[in-house]
């Protein structure tokens, strides 16, 4: 019985064909692997240039002012 369901799940892997003609060149490879580096360090960037704003969408920090001379307009007050 075993044998029987073996060679019913065995037969739709002789009908594949194994003479793929495909060639990856390492050329290819490299652009591929460029890609995958600019992806991961733009990824990196884009977060420590939002990284205030994100911290502040989740409300782990409160809005602070970019502009440093508003606080030194408090004190003087």
């Amino acid at each position: 019985m075993n044998s029987i369901l073996l060679s019913l799940w065995s037969l739709p892997l002789l009908s594949v064909n194994l003479n793929i003609l495909a060639y990856i060149d390492p050329g290819t490879g490299s652009i591929i692997l460029q890609a995958l580096v600019a992806s991961v360090v733009g990824a990196a960037i884009a977060v420590k240039l939002f990284w205030h704003r994100i911290l502040k969408f989740f409300g782990l920090r409160k809005g602070v002012s970019a502009d440093p001379s508003e606080k030194q307009g408090e004190n003087k007050k």
